[in-house]
């Protein structure tokens, strides 16, 4: 996945496991030293894909989620389901109960813990056992699984939620069910370009003419759409990684941070 943005060059390579009980996708970043066209670093990618796709969930629900939002429900546990938590309560500091989704009991119960450290001042709880009640009362849901068949119903949502769907990246792949999609009348894109080619619940459900690109949306004009369901849908796009990679080399050399290695 190559780019450019401003004045960095990156290329993110990414494996996608294909062995069953494997779960995230591997990637490591190199960024390009633009004078010399040589590597001027490498960097693991895990940490650095969730944050960034957490910041575009996070630039789309600042657009359109409630200004007051209360309640969020995140499915999955993994790294976006983390990374999707922080950077809504970034955003959107008013929420107070976060419900987390996911198949694995281990996992769930083990981010909830580390979530109630983090923020002892919200409440946690798993959205397992009550899933439809607490997506029912949800300002916010944020879908970060790999499931292959939905795991989020259109019937449940309620007028003036936001949606983040950002788990699935292939045709094959739907979190959501063709409901849901439809029920939006909203939907904005990372990419037109390539959620055609990846986003099945979309595809599947809706046309590309009525989708919006976050890059050409006006911030100022937003304000008209909260109140209706909304639904950003992420498939990852390279730019995003030129940006956070472009971040986290400039602060590595302003603080010191990391390894220089004779290349």
């Amino acid at each position: 996945m190559p780019s450019r943005l401003d004045h960095t060059t990156s290329v993110k390579i990414v494996s996608v496991p294909t062995k069953d009980g494997l779960s995230g996708l591997p990637a490591t970043i190199l960024v390009i030293d633009e004078k010399t066209g040589g590597v001027e670093a490498v960097m693991n990618a895990d940490a650095l894909t969730a944050v960034r796709t957490a910041a575009g969930s996070g630039v789309a629900t600042r657009y359109y989620a409630h200004p007051e939002a209360k309640n969020l429900v995140v499915f999955g546990a993994g790294a976006q389901g983390r990374s999707h938590v922080d950077m809504m309560i970034a955003v959107r500091p008013s929420l107070q109960t976060i419900a987390i989704w996911n198949r694995g009991e281990k996992r769930r119960l083990q981010l909830i813990e580390d979530l109630k450290k983090a923020y002892p001042d919200r409440t946690f709880v798993s959205a397992n056992e009550q899933l439809q009640q607490h997506v029912e009362n949800a300002d916010i849901v944020c879908t970060c699984t790999n499931a292959t068949e939905p795991v989020l119903f259109g019937q449940w949502l309620k007028a003036g939620v936001h949606l983040n769907c950002v788990g699935s990246y292939r045709m094959d792949m739907h979190e959501v069910d063709a409901d849901t999609v439809k029920r939006a009348e909203l939907i904005a894109v990372d990419s037109i370009e390539a959620c055609g080619h990846e986003a099945g619940e979309l595809v599947k459900s809706s046309k590309p003419q009525d989708w919006i690109e976050m890059g050409t949306i006006d911030a100022d004009s937003t304000a008209k759409d909260r109140g209706k369901i909304t639904l950003f849908k992420s498939v990852g796009i390279s730019v995003q990684d030129s940006a956070i990679s472009g971040l986290m080399v400039a602060k590595a050399k302003q603080d010191s941070i990391g390894n220089t290695v004779p290349f």
